[in-house]
């Protein structure tokens, strides 16, 4: 997996989406979040110890079922607001939303 999200916990362990890791089950635990993007050597580091989001958006082809990838974000709470960092997987442009 060339992307996908990794953060530390608050007893400092260390988990990632590239190994298995769930994020229903590790997001209120975390402390650190991060998207690493292999595939062009960059990571999109989170400010430390904050309300984090993650997900990622697919279409899918109605003829096949099959469905792909269209962009993944990381963010966090600010205030009212949540601040996302998206990544467009066709054509990796980053950028940041506000809402």
């Amino acid at each position: 997996m060339d992307r996908y999200w990794r953060g530390t916990t608050k007893d400092d362990k260390f988990v990632t989406e590239a190994q298995g890791a769930v994020w229903a089950k590790e997001h209120d635990n975390l402390q650190t979040v991060e998207l690493v993007l292999e595939d062009k050597d960059q990571v999109i580091k989170l400010p430390k110890g904050l309300e984090y989001v993650q997900a990622k958006t697919c279409g899918a082809n109605l003829s096949t079922g099959e469905c792909q990838i269209e962009s993944r974000y990381v963010g966090f709470k600010l205030g009212n607001n949540t601040v996302r960092i998206r990544v467009n997987e066709k054509t990796s442009d980053i950028t940041v939303e506000v809402d």
